[in-house]
């Protein structure tokens, strides 16, 4: 009986012929770009845009206080990774079985994936272990190899294997293979990332030149589509760059984040506790069935401006004249607990009773300040026949539509969705809690990525799904910040105007200052690249610049939006007034950023390890 395995591949039968090669290098894909799929909920927590949060608990990242070196690692070593990769590298040019086009193609892949994997280290933690060969047990002196000794170093490494993957890889292949436009698309990436933390000017050229090559091969275009992009119909989409695809033979909703963690669970009888109305369809079971901890924020609503319907121009939604015209706003002061709550069984004459089935709006804690200030920061009352949900959500920005769920909107199995108090899916639905116990904690949901699922979005069922890597939209944002770093307005405009205009649907900015358009630039990147994962990364590097990127301070200075608490809205259910406050469960509000958050911590037991063979490392900033 032949009982060797056949569901692997020993070192004998692994570069045998050109398919075992692409086997092996299958693999070697799966271990590098998960670093770069997958990352649109959890990294988008940690900035302003998003929050993780359930009833019971936060996310600790943004708070700082889940970040040390003793249980922080961000993923230092990677060498069985490394290994495998190597192992390609070194088996294709040794092989005499590829053909010399072959032979180019994988090893250039292969090197490409090896940069990304550096590149990922990098931008976590600055330094890594540059391991550029195979190994043998024997080599123990060899293997002595030190940390990159700086950043600038690290980035050398990373440079030089993507370099040798655009020189080797294809124009064109299957879709969510890599090409020579992949790597100059992620070259236009790392390139910004590696002048924020070296100041060579060198990069920027590098990163324009590679973003102007994609662009002008006219191999891509900015999509028509943009909501259905990020769905696995929109897979072929002429504005995917590199994607990567998962198919529901083995792939379930349970799989991905973006999927069981954004949406709510929710029946019609919390609906009904809870007084709230109107009561979901229920088409084939359960409508919401996931466990939905991540949320977008008011400050990313904020961001999607709202064409004024007197002037034409766009505008924040509070500067329109369809608000200004319809909305007093008044004092925090003067709103009071419980106002927006409509219950008949509570007469509000108890301080301390919470009672059951119906929760206050506004809570307690949503009243008052505290040491990042007031915890309300807008209230207003509609004085007209207006609606403040209509006032707030109608004419936006068309990204809008296509990336939030807001009061009032038709979401999934043709939901209609309602997140005023008291509607079928706001924050407070589940009777006394007062939010995100797989319901939202902001009055938002993600809509972006969020596919709609047979018979409905639950765990166990199967699904077809995409990840975007990267996309012409990035590489025409990353081509307007480093025009902006060198000092090119006009060009940095006309650049972020292809995105904003083609898929926001706004007038082009016209800004003509360094600091009106670097405010357009960062709002439109945080807008077109919302739930991406690309986001904590941008401030970053917005930080190490300083200026006009981080509100005038100087470079390398604290992170200002990543140091301040993200907010939530309540909308009475008449729709006749809000107000917008500070996320405060379970002190969600006391977000802050340090400097030495610019670079994770090298974990403490990784240099342990090395110590004790002699190999002595030192600790990044701030993390001793």
């Amino acid at each position: 009986m032949n009982t060797r395995p056949f569901d692997t591949l020993d070192s004998d039968r692994a570069y045998s012929s050109l398919e075992t090669f692409q086997a092996v290098l299958s693999r070697c894909y799966a271990d590098v770009l998960g670093y770069y799929s997958g990352q649109y909920a959890n990294m988008e927590a940690y900035t302003p845009n998003g929050i993780k949060s359930d009833l019971h608990n936060r996310d600790d990242f943004p708070t700082e206080s889940g970040i040390d070196a003793n249980t922080w690692n961000a993923g230092q070593g990677r060498f069985v990774q490394l290994r495998r990769i190597n192992l390609v590298i070194e088996n294709a040019e040794n092989s005499e079985l590829l053909s010399d086009a072959s032979r180019t193609e994988i090893i250039a892949a292969a090197r490409f994936l090896r940069g990304l994997m550096y590149f990922d280290m990098t931008r976590k933690m600055g330094r890594f272990v540059p391991v550029n060969r195979v190994f043998e047990l024997t080599d123990t002196t060899d293997m002595r190899i030190p940390l990159t000794k700086d950043v600038a170093e690290s980035y050398d490494y990373v440079m030089q294997d993507i370099n040798a993957g655009i020189d080797g890889l294809p124009e064109t292949d299957l879709s969510g293979k890599l090409t020579r436009y992949a790597a100059l698309a992620y070259k236009s990436r790392i390139a910004l990332q590696a002048y924020a933390y070296t100041k060579d000017e060198g990069y920027l050229t590098e990163c324009i030149n590679a973003a102007n090559e994609v662009i002008e091969s006219n191999q891509y275009a900015l999509t028509s589509d943009y909501e259905n992009m990020f769905l696995f119909d929109g897979k072929d989409d002429k504005e995917i760059i590199l994607n990567r695809q998962y198919l529901k033979l083995n792939t379930t909703v349970g799989n991905f984040n973006e999927m069981i963690s954004v949406v709510p669970n929710v029946k019609n009888d919390e609906v009904t506790g809870s007084g709230g109305s109107p009561l979901l369809n229920n088409p084939k079971g359960r409508s919401f069935e996931g466990w939905a901890v991540y949320f977008p924020t008011q400050d990313l609503v904020d961001q999607y401006l709202v064409i004024d319907q007197q002037d034409g121009r766009a505008k924040n939604w509070f500067e329109t004249s369809q608000y200004l015209n319809n909305v007093i706003e008044l004092p925090a002061s003067e709103l009071e607990y419980n106002a927006f709550t409509i219950n008949p069984d509570y007469d509000g004459t108890s301080a301390t009773t919470e009672y059951i089935g119906y929760h206050p709006v506004p809570e307690r804690d949503d009243l008052g300040s505290n040491s990042k200030g007031e915890k309300i920061v807008r209230y207003g009352k509609v004085t007209t026949d207006a609606k403040i949900n209509e006032i707030m959500y109608n004419n936006r920005d068309m990204r809008f539509y296509a990336t939030i769920v807001y009061d009032s909107c038709i979401w999934l199995t043709n939901e209609l969705v309602t997140l005023c108090v008291q509607g079928n899916l706001w924050s407070g639905v589940r009777k006394d809690k007062s939010s995100s116990w797989y319901t939202t904690v902001s009055n938002y949901y993600w809509r972006k990525a969020v596919a709609n699922v047979e018979p409905r979005v639950y765990y166990n069922n199967k699904i077809d799904y995409q990840f975007i890597l990267i996309r012409l939209g990035e590489v025409y944002l990353n081509m307007a910040e480093a025009k902006l770093l060198k000092g090119d307005i006009t060009g940095a405009i006309a650049a972020l105007n292809e995105t904003r205009t083609k898929h926001g649907g706004l007038p082009p900015s016209t800004a003509s200052s360094l600091d009106e358009a670097w405010k357009d630039y960062i709002r439109e990147r945080r807008v077109e690249m919302a739930y991406e994962g690309d986001i904590y990364w941008s401030y970053l590097r917005w930080g190490k610049y300083g200026g006009p990127a981080n509100y005038g301070a100087a470079p390398g200075s604290v992170i200002r939006d990543l140091d301040k608490p993200v907010h939530k809205i309540q909308i009475k259910k008449d729709r006749k007034e809000f107000f917008i406050g500070q996320i405060t469960v379970n002190n969600a509000w006391n977000r802050n950023f340090t400097t030495k958050r610019y670079l994770y911590p090298i974990p403490r037991s990784f240099m342990n390890g090395r110590a004790a063979y002699g190999i002595i490392d030192t600790q990044n900033p701030g993390w001793e």
